[in-house]
Protein backbone atom coordinates (compact mmCIF):
# COMPACT_ATOMS: atom_id res chain seq x y z
CA UNK A 1 0.00 0.00 0.00
CA UNK A 2 1.21 3.88 0.05
CA UNK A 3 2.68 5.29 3.04
CA UNK A 4 0.15 5.36 5.41
CA UNK A 5 -1.55 8.97 7.07
CA UNK A 6 -1.35 7.33 10.37
CA UNK A 7 0.23 4.68 12.00
CA UNK A 8 -1.22 3.50 15.66
CA UNK A 9 0.14 1.55 18.46
CA UNK A 10 -2.50 0.25 20.98
CA UNK A 11 -2.36 -1.96 24.33
CA UNK A 12 -3.40 -1.94 27.58
CA UNK A 13 -1.37 0.00 30.33
CA UNK A 14 1.98 -1.08 31.12
CA UNK A 15 3.07 -3.01 28.15
CA UNK A 16 5.61 -0.72 27.13
CA UNK A 17 4.03 1.20 24.65
CA UNK A 18 6.07 4.13 25.15
CA UNK A 19 9.94 2.87 24.83
CA UNK A 20 8.52 0.89 21.49
CA UNK A 21 7.29 3.91 20.02
CA UNK A 22 10.51 6.31 21.00
CA UNK A 23 12.41 3.80 19.22
CA UNK A 24 10.43 3.44 16.49
CA UNK A 25 10.63 7.39 16.00
CA UNK A 26 14.10 7.27 16.31
CA UNK A 27 14.58 5.13 13.90
CA UNK A 28 12.03 6.14 11.12
CA UNK A 29 10.58 9.78 10.59
CA UNK A 30 7.63 9.62 12.49
CA UNK A 31 6.08 12.57 15.10
CA UNK A 32 4.57 11.05 18.40
CA UNK A 33 0.69 11.60 19.23
CA UNK A 34 -0.17 10.64 22.67
CA UNK A 35 -3.70 8.73 22.97
CA UNK A 36 -3.42 9.13 26.35
CA UNK A 37 -6.85 11.17 27.99
CA UNK A 38 -4.29 12.24 31.16
CA UNK A 39 -0.67 12.91 29.53
CA UNK A 40 -2.75 16.06 27.87
CA UNK A 41 -2.69 17.55 31.28
CA UNK A 42 0.19 19.86 32.59
CA UNK A 43 1.47 18.57 36.00
CA UNK A 44 0.44 15.05 36.10
CA UNK A 45 4.07 13.74 34.62
CA UNK A 46 4.70 10.79 37.29
CA UNK A 47 1.40 9.47 37.66
CA UNK A 48 0.31 9.08 33.50
CA UNK A 49 4.13 7.44 32.82
CA UNK A 50 4.52 10.47 31.03
CA UNK A 51 7.74 10.45 28.33
CA UNK A 52 10.34 13.49 30.17
CA UNK A 53 12.04 15.99 27.48
CA UNK A 54 15.43 13.65 28.11
CA UNK A 55 13.56 11.04 26.60
CA UNK A 56 11.92 12.50 23.97
CA UNK A 57 15.39 13.21 22.44
CA UNK A 58 14.12 15.44 20.06
CA UNK A 59 11.42 13.71 18.88
CA UNK A 60 8.37 16.19 18.37
CA UNK A 61 5.78 15.11 20.75
CA UNK A 62 1.95 16.25 20.68
CA UNK A 63 -0.98 16.36 23.35
CA UNK A 64 1.36 16.46 26.05
CA UNK A 65 1.08 19.03 28.89
CA UNK A 66 -0.90 21.21 26.74
CA UNK A 67 -4.13 21.49 29.04
CA UNK A 68 -4.78 23.02 32.47
CA UNK A 69 -6.10 20.54 34.61
CA UNK A 70 -9.34 22.58 35.14
CA UNK A 71 -10.05 21.58 31.81
CA UNK A 72 -12.60 18.77 30.23
CA UNK A 73 -11.16 16.65 27.59
CA UNK A 74 -13.27 14.31 25.68
CA UNK A 75 -12.25 12.44 22.37
CA UNK A 76 -14.26 14.37 20.15
CA UNK A 77 -11.86 17.19 21.69
CA UNK A 78 -8.94 14.65 21.15
CA UNK A 79 -9.31 13.95 17.31
CA UNK A 80 -10.20 17.95 16.74
CA UNK A 81 -6.54 18.60 17.50
CA UNK A 82 -5.17 16.01 16.57
CA UNK A 83 -6.27 16.37 12.56
CA UNK A 84 -4.79 20.02 13.19
CA UNK A 85 -1.36 18.09 14.17
CA UNK A 86 -1.61 15.12 11.64
CA UNK A 87 -1.31 18.13 8.91
CA UNK A 88 1.48 20.16 10.65
CA UNK A 89 3.50 16.56 10.94
CA UNK A 90 2.46 16.06 7.17
CA UNK A 91 3.85 19.37 6.30
CA UNK A 92 7.22 18.55 7.60
CA UNK A 93 7.30 15.10 5.65
CA UNK A 94 6.84 12.91 8.80
CA UNK A 95 4.10 10.59 9.44
CA UNK A 96 1.93 10.85 12.86
CA UNK A 97 2.32 8.16 15.48
CA UNK A 98 -0.54 7.80 17.49
CA UNK A 99 0.62 6.03 20.84
CA UNK A 100 -1.50 5.17 23.87
CA UNK A 101 -4.27 3.15 25.80
CA UNK A 102 -7.36 5.37 25.81
CA UNK A 103 -9.72 3.47 23.93
CA UNK A 104 -12.07 5.81 22.63
CA UNK A 105 -9.95 8.65 21.53
CA UNK A 106 -7.76 5.95 19.94
CA UNK A 107 -11.16 4.59 18.44
CA UNK A 108 -12.25 8.24 17.21
CA UNK A 109 -9.27 8.02 14.91
CA UNK A 110 -9.86 5.43 12.98
CA UNK A 111 -13.68 5.32 13.11
CA UNK A 112 -15.12 8.66 13.42
CA UNK A 113 -17.19 9.50 16.08
CA UNK A 114 -21.19 10.06 14.89
CA UNK A 115 -22.55 12.97 15.99
CA UNK A 116 -23.94 13.32 19.90
CA UNK A 117 -26.47 16.26 20.99
CA UNK A 118 -25.04 18.72 22.75
CA UNK A 119 -24.81 18.65 26.92
CA UNK A 120 -28.42 19.50 28.47
CA UNK A 121 -27.83 21.71 31.45
CA UNK A 122 -30.61 21.00 32.69
CA UNK A 123 -30.31 16.90 32.80
CA UNK A 124 -26.56 17.97 34.28
CA UNK A 125 -27.81 19.73 36.92
CA UNK A 126 -30.59 16.73 37.60
CA UNK A 127 -27.85 14.68 37.69
CA UNK A 128 -25.23 16.30 39.72
CA UNK A 129 -28.45 16.47 42.57
CA UNK A 130 -29.24 13.38 42.10
CA UNK A 131 -25.53 12.07 42.34
CA UNK A 132 -25.44 13.82 46.13
CA UNK A 133 -28.62 12.65 46.90
CA UNK A 134 -28.35 8.99 46.04
CA UNK A 135 -23.89 8.29 45.69
CA UNK A 136 -21.80 7.48 43.25
CA UNK A 137 -22.66 3.34 42.92
CA UNK A 138 -26.53 4.55 42.15
CA UNK A 139 -25.06 6.65 39.26
CA UNK A 140 -22.79 3.62 38.06
CA UNK A 141 -26.00 1.13 38.51
CA UNK A 142 -27.84 3.09 36.13
CA UNK A 143 -25.22 3.88 33.82
CA UNK A 144 -24.92 -0.04 33.75
CA UNK A 145 -28.22 -0.85 32.89
CA UNK A 146 -28.83 1.76 30.35
CA UNK A 147 -25.64 1.81 28.81
CA UNK A 148 -23.29 -1.66 29.78
CA UNK A 149 -20.92 -1.11 27.04
CA UNK A 150 -19.64 2.17 27.58
CA UNK A 151 -19.75 1.73 31.73
CA UNK A 152 -17.06 -0.87 30.42
CA UNK A 153 -14.76 2.53 29.48
CA UNK A 154 -15.53 4.61 32.39
CA UNK A 155 -11.96 4.57 34.41
CA UNK A 156 -13.47 4.24 37.98
CA UNK A 157 -16.19 6.97 38.73
CA UNK A 158 -15.28 9.70 36.44
CA UNK A 159 -18.40 11.98 36.87
CA UNK A 160 -17.73 13.86 33.69
CA UNK A 161 -18.28 11.23 31.33
CA UNK A 162 -20.95 9.22 33.79
CA UNK A 163 -23.08 12.77 33.40
CA UNK A 164 -22.49 12.90 29.76
CA UNK A 165 -23.60 9.82 29.06
CA UNK A 166 -26.08 9.32 31.21
CA UNK A 167 -27.24 12.80 29.60
CA UNK A 168 -27.62 11.41 26.29
CA UNK A 169 -29.37 8.70 27.08
CA UNK A 170 -31.71 10.81 28.90
CA UNK A 171 -31.83 12.70 25.74
CA UNK A 172 -32.44 10.41 22.87
CA UNK A 173 -33.27 7.24 24.72
CA UNK A 174 -30.26 5.89 23.12
CA UNK A 175 -27.06 4.62 24.35
CA UNK A 176 -23.86 7.02 24.80
CA UNK A 177 -21.88 4.34 23.20
CA UNK A 178 -24.53 3.75 20.04
CA UNK A 179 -23.26 6.72 18.54
CA UNK A 180 -19.66 5.67 18.52
CA UNK A 181 -19.80 2.27 16.25
CA UNK A 182 -21.61 2.94 13.47
CA UNK A 183 -20.30 1.15 10.90
CA UNK A 184 -18.72 -1.71 12.72
CA UNK A 185 -14.62 -2.11 13.59
CA UNK A 186 -14.23 -4.84 11.31
CA UNK A 187 -12.37 -2.71 8.34
CA UNK A 188 -9.55 -0.19 8.92
CA UNK A 189 -8.88 2.49 6.88
CA UNK A 190 -6.31 1.88 4.04
CA UNK A 191 -4.57 5.29 5.49
CA UNK A 192 -4.20 3.41 8.77
CA UNK A 193 -1.83 1.01 10.45
CA UNK A 194 -3.70 -0.28 13.36
CA UNK A 195 -1.36 -2.27 16.01
CA UNK A 196 -2.78 -3.41 18.93
CA UNK A 197 -0.08 -4.57 21.26
CA UNK A 198 -0.27 -8.31 23.72
CA UNK A 199 1.29 -10.20 25.75
CA UNK A 200 1.48 -13.32 28.07
CA UNK A 201 -1.32 -12.20 31.15
CA UNK A 202 1.35 -12.77 34.02
CA UNK A 203 4.28 -11.04 32.29
CA UNK A 204 1.55 -8.04 31.81
CA UNK A 205 0.65 -8.26 35.50
CA UNK A 206 4.39 -8.06 36.12
CA UNK A 207 4.66 -4.96 34.32
CA UNK A 208 2.05 -3.18 35.80
CA UNK A 209 3.36 -4.22 39.60
CA UNK A 210 6.70 -2.85 38.61
CA UNK A 211 5.34 0.77 36.57
CA UNK A 212 3.50 1.42 40.00
CA UNK A 213 6.13 0.32 42.54
CA UNK A 214 8.00 3.12 40.27
CA UNK A 215 5.73 5.86 40.15
CA UNK A 216 5.26 5.52 44.17
CA UNK A 217 9.19 5.90 44.55
CA UNK A 218 9.14 8.31 42.16
CA UNK A 219 7.31 10.77 43.65
CA UNK A 220 3.33 10.40 42.99
CA UNK A 221 2.08 11.40 46.26
CA UNK A 222 4.15 14.10 46.43
CA UNK A 223 2.89 15.26 42.41
CA UNK A 224 -0.48 14.86 43.86
CA UNK A 225 -0.02 16.59 47.03
CA UNK A 226 1.79 19.64 45.01
CA UNK A 227 -0.85 19.97 42.17
CA UNK A 228 -3.32 20.32 45.96
CA UNK A 229 -1.38 22.85 46.92
CA UNK A 230 -1.71 24.75 43.49
CA UNK A 231 -5.53 24.93 44.25
CA UNK A 232 -6.64 21.60 42.74
CA UNK A 233 -9.54 20.11 44.97
CA UNK A 234 -9.04 16.83 43.44
CA UNK A 235 -12.61 16.52 41.87
CA UNK A 236 -11.00 17.48 38.73
CA UNK A 237 -11.33 15.19 36.01
CA UNK A 238 -8.19 13.96 35.79
CA UNK A 239 -7.35 13.33 38.94
CA UNK A 240 -10.45 11.18 39.37
CA UNK A 241 -8.93 8.38 37.68
CA UNK A 242 -6.24 5.49 38.30
CA UNK A 243 -3.48 6.18 40.44
CA UNK A 244 -4.52 9.63 41.51
CA UNK A 245 -7.66 8.94 43.11
CA UNK A 246 -6.09 6.49 45.52
CA UNK A 247 -2.94 9.01 46.31
CA UNK A 248 -6.22 11.02 47.29
CA UNK A 249 -7.56 8.56 50.06
CA UNK A 250 -4.45 8.28 51.07
CA UNK A 251 -3.44 12.16 51.50
CA UNK A 252 -6.92 12.33 52.86
CA UNK A 253 -5.37 9.78 55.70
CA UNK A 254 -8.29 6.95 54.64
CA UNK A 255 -5.65 4.35 53.42
CA UNK A 256 -2.18 3.71 54.45
CA UNK A 257 0.69 3.92 52.23
CA UNK A 258 0.99 0.23 51.61
CA UNK A 259 -2.71 -0.46 51.15
CA UNK A 260 -2.76 2.61 48.67
CA UNK A 261 -0.12 0.76 46.41
CA UNK A 262 -2.12 -2.17 46.35
CA UNK A 263 -5.37 -0.54 45.55
CA UNK A 264 -2.98 1.10 42.60
CA UNK A 265 -2.26 -2.23 41.83
CA UNK A 266 -5.87 -3.99 41.29
CA UNK A 267 -7.14 -1.02 39.63
CA UNK A 268 -4.50 -0.71 36.94
CA UNK A 269 -5.05 -4.62 36.54
CA UNK A 270 -8.55 -3.82 36.47
CA UNK A 271 -8.67 -0.88 33.79
CA UNK A 272 -6.18 -3.39 31.69
CA UNK A 273 -8.22 -6.32 31.16
CA UNK A 274 -10.83 -3.89 30.05
CA UNK A 275 -8.44 -1.83 27.61
CA UNK A 276 -7.99 -5.39 26.17
CA UNK A 277 -11.59 -6.48 26.24
CA UNK A 278 -12.61 -3.04 24.01
CA UNK A 279 -9.37 -3.87 21.58
CA UNK A 280 -11.07 -7.11 20.78
CA UNK A 281 -13.65 -5.54 18.82
CA UNK A 282 -11.48 -3.81 16.79
CA UNK A 283 -11.66 -6.89 14.32
CA UNK A 284 -9.70 -4.81 11.62
CA UNK A 285 -6.62 -4.50 13.55
CA UNK A 286 -3.16 -6.04 13.46
CA UNK A 287 -2.80 -8.06 16.45
CA UNK A 288 0.76 -8.47 17.76
CA UNK A 289 2.20 -10.88 20.69
CA UNK A 290 5.42 -9.12 21.83
CA UNK A 291 5.45 -11.88 24.81
CA UNK A 292 9.15 -12.22 25.72
CA UNK A 293 10.14 -9.61 23.84
CA UNK A 294 12.34 -7.03 24.36
CA UNK A 295 11.83 -3.08 23.44
CA UNK A 296 14.36 -3.63 20.32
CA UNK A 297 13.35 -7.11 19.36
CA UNK A 298 9.68 -5.83 19.06
CA UNK A 299 10.32 -2.72 17.11
CA UNK A 300 12.50 -4.69 14.56
CA UNK A 301 9.18 -7.20 14.55
CA UNK A 302 6.62 -4.17 13.25
CA UNK A 303 9.00 -2.46 10.88
CA UNK A 304 9.64 -5.84 9.14
CA UNK A 305 5.72 -7.59 9.45
CA UNK A 306 3.74 -4.30 8.87
CA UNK A 307 6.23 -2.38 6.51
CA UNK A 308 5.65 0.90 8.47
CA UNK A 309 7.16 3.96 6.63
CA UNK A 310 10.67 5.50 7.18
Amino acid sequence: MDSPKRVIIAGPTGIGKTAISLELAKAGRYAIISADSRQCYRHLDIGTGKVTPEEMGGIPHYNVSNLDLSEPDTAAKFVARSRIWESEIHQTGKVPLYVGGSTLHLQSVVWPLDEAPQACVQNLVQLRNQELAEGKNFMMDWLERVDPLYATKVDGYNSHRVYRALDVYMQTGKPFSSFHTEGGFDEVPSETVLLVLGCARQQLVNRIEKRVNAMIDDGIVEETQKVLEMGCTGREQALQTVGYKEVLAYLRNEIDLETMREKIIVSTRRYAKRQVTWFKRWKGAHFVDISGLDTHQITQRLINEYKLPF
